[in-house]
């Protein structure tokens, strides 16, 4: 299954990249004009990171 937009932001620019989740937030406002509360994208992020540690 294809993960969504925002979720695929997430992990290209906070993960891979290593950037802040602000920097996440603009690009998505910048490039999609989608408006995502920062603790909005921190959830995401943990929630990404908890099924990469049950994966591993």
């Amino acid at each position: 299954m294809e993960r969504d937009l925002i979720t695929q932001t997430i992990e290209r620019i906070v993960l891979k990249e290593g950037k802040e989740l602000l920097e996440a937030q603009s690009y998505l406002n910048m490039r999609f004009r989608i408006s995502v509360d920062l603790t909005c994208l921190t959830k995401r992020l943990q929630k990404l990171m908890q099924d990469e540690q049950a994966v591993a």
